[in-house]
């Protein structure tokens, strides 16, 4: 089961690195007529961006899943796991503001067409992600029984064909993970017609404010918005730099358990409670067994901006429970937590357990440190 996460993971993580690299670089130039921007309507992709917008103001699950990916995946993505994404829709991890539902769309411009290796990686990852989910609902597996089952016997299943394609290429980026043609070895079942960057200005308390999103065309279903860039669509202007650093927050973490996958399927002993962090002198309760510097390197591969962040992270029993960082030398040092504006509460069996901060609270990136140091202990 790791090593299938693991696989799906580097997939996703390799997509986000790779979000708004725009159309120079691409190995797949011979598909760059079919998602040629001549395609592109603004009002198609304004129109995409407001039923996105309405469905998160509603906090409506299944129509958010059913605007950010495929409509089949999406489908099975609900069937499957409809439950828990609509508990955690209410939880502190997903935090809508409250200017949300009247947030207006100025304007969507199209700025330049998406690189063509990142929409193949999409693919590929969409693809990938509909062959868990179809053996799933064929075999009827949930994702409990699946992360129970023996690793060896995933391995002999059409999943484990898929895990393993990972571990045959070393990558330092999307381009060199695209060149290598591991990924052609996975059966495209989504088709990207069209894909593209585009300068989103939304008002809201008053307030214009601009960000850069890519939107895709699946083929038969029209314009999505891409699933990954969720979190910067919610909060706007008045929390838009809040719900971005919070994003990179999630995005670190997700990263750091990718790592943690892959050392203990090597084998080293990532057991125990402790803390790394961008500042070594703050690394806490690391077993000698752990080589930081390894862990980090492994980190970075799956998320290439980790050098521009100060951070810290708390390990327990081999998984990331906590996560805070900051932009470095920023002049508005906005914290973002992975739970979403949380604080370390206590650790109880292996979990680093939260309580939500307070809106009117703020808490410094070594205020949140010392609090997780001393509940290490």
């Amino acid at each position: 089961m790791k090593k299938l996460l693991s696989a799906l993971t580097a997939l996703l993580c390799v997509s986000a690195v790779f979000t708004g690299c725009g159309k120079d670089g691409s190995s797949k130039d011979e598909a760059s007529d079919k998602k040629s921007s001549s395609k592109i309507s603004e009002d198609d992709l304004k129109d995409a961006l407001e039923d996105l917008v309405d469905a998160a103001a509603e906090k409506d699950v299944e129509k958010i899943v059913s605007f950010m990916m495929p409509d089949d995946l999406s489908k099975d993505i609900m069937d499957l796991f409809g439950n828990e994404l609509n508990g955690l829709m209410e939880s502190e991890d997903i935090d809508i503001s409250e200017t949300a539902p009247d947030a207006e769309i100025i304007s969507v411009k199209k700025t330049e067409d998406m690189n063509e290796d990142y929409v193949y990686i999409l693919e590929k990852a969409f693809s990938y992600a509909k062959t868990v989910t179809d053996y799933m609902k064929e075999n009827d597996i949930s994702f409990e029984d699946l992360y129970s089952m023996e690793e060896e016997d995933i391995m002999e299943t059409p999943l484990g064909e898929i895990a393993e394609l990972m571990e045959d290429v070393e990558f330092d980026s999307p381009e060199e993970l695209v060149d290598s043609g591991i990924l052609d070895k996975i059966e495209t079942t989504v088709t990207i017609e069209a894909a593209c960057m585009a300068e989103v200005t939304i008002k809201a308390d008053g307030e214009e404010d601009s960000m850069e999103l890519p939107f895709y065309n699946i083929k038969g279903e029209g314009w999505n918005c891409e699933m990954i860039l969720y979190p910067y669509m919610i909060g706007y202007v008045a929390k838009s730099k809040a719900a971005a650093a919070n994003s990179t927050a999630h995005s670190l973490s997700n990263a750091v358990n990718a790592a943690l996958t892959e050392l203990d399927e090597e084998g080293y002993d990532i057991s125990g409670s402790f803390i790394i962090s961008s500042d070594e002198s703050q690394n806490y309760n690391v077993s000698s067994e752990i080589d930081t510097e390894d862990l980090i390197g492994r980190t970075r591969e799956y998320f290439e901006d980790i050098d521009t962040l100060d951070y810290f992270v708390v390990i327990t029993d081999g998984m990331c429970s906590y996560t805070a960082c900051q932009e470095k030398d920023s002049e508005e040092n906005y914290v973002g937590t992975k739970p979403t504006s949380s604080i370390p509460s206590s650790i109880d069996n292996g979990y680093v357990e939260t309580e939500d901060m307070d809106e009117d609270e703020e808490y410094t990136l070594q205020e949140l440190y010392d609090i997780a140091k001393e509940l290490i202990g």
